[in-house]
């Protein structure tokens, strides 16, 4: 076969061009690759910083640990309000199924528990190392366990009197006096294992609470009236004992909840005056 020079020309202009379209090919294929690499490597190292950043923020002492904690105490505390709150208020419901007399409304008896709330409320958490959260919980939570176990052996005794010369009246009275005190003590102790639960999962220790010997003033043969008056004295202080742990929760010393809620601002005024009136006692 014979090729004419403008034939062979025309032939080594396009393996030529052949040949530059592959090179370009051949290096953009590179280059390509190239830019994957750097930026593969750019990806990386930026992984890299950010696992540096977030172990930089989980070590241990920082602010996310401490408001993790912070939130332990806080849960733990809104479950055990939640309770007290259901508990007082079946109770104020339950209780006026009872007939009260102004005759037995007075009186402070030895086997009473006495609950200083002047104290509790302004007393000055003071603890280093340790969240707002976790020095209220660990400083409330014994006080509000101990209290209420005081009471739960007190209804129990209750339960139990034995009554002279109950006539056909006290009788219907001393059915209802059993369904009320069963009902609160089945909600006491419900109560009592919520605050405890809760004690021990945030690693608050719980108190242990000795049968108090004033308790042997409470006499287990009674007649009716000396009943009924155990019983107003013993319903009175538990429902008091109940709204001022409410209150102690709700309304916290130094918060804006107790000047733009009245409940709060009348217990807190009651509270002052009685601190008041115990310095000046002091003083003379």
């Amino acid at each position: 076969m014979v090729v004419m020079p403008s034939e062979a020309r025309t032939l080594d202009h396009k393996i030529r061009h052949e040949r530059r379209q592959q090179d370009a090919l051949a290096l953009t294929k590179e280059t390509r690759m190239k830019a994957t690499q750097v930026e593969h490597r750019r990806r990386q190292h930026r992984k890299q910083t950010f696992i540096l950043t977030q172990t930089t923020k989980d070590s241990p002492g920082t602010m996310r640990q401490q408001k993790n904690l912070a939130d332990r105490f806080k849960n733990a505390s809104r479950k055990i309000i939640k309770k007290l709150k259901n508990t007082r208020r079946f109770f104020n419901e339950e209780r006026r199924v009872l007939n009260e007399t102004r005759e037995y409304r007075d009186g402070m008896p030895s086997w009473l528990p006495a609950i200083n709330f002047v104290d509790i409320h302004f007393y000055t958490y003071r603890k280093r190392g340790a969240t707002i959260s976790e020095r209220k919980f660990s400083y409330l939570m014994p006080k509000l366990y101990k209290s209420l176990v005081e009471y739960q052996e007190i209804f129990k005794l209750l339960l139990n009197i034995e009554v002279d010369f109950a006539d056909d009246p006290f009788s219907s009275y001393n059915k209802t006096r059993h369904e009320l005190i069963g009902k609160t003590l089945q909600r006491l102790y419900s109560t009592v294992a919520e605050i405890k639960e809760n004690m021990i999962a945030v690693n608050v220790p719980v108190p242990q609470v000795n049968k108090s010997r004033n308790l042997q003033a409470l006499e287990q043969k009674v007649d009716a009236p000396q009943c009924l008056k155990n019983d107003y004295i013993a319903f009175r202080a538990y429902g008091n004992l109940l709204n001022n742990w409410y209150s102690e929760f709700r309304c916290p010393r130094g918060k804006k909840v107790i000047t733009s809620n009245m409940r709060c601002a009348s217990y807190e005024a009651k509270l002052k005056e009685k601190k008041e009136k115990r310095n000046k006692n002091t003083e003379r």
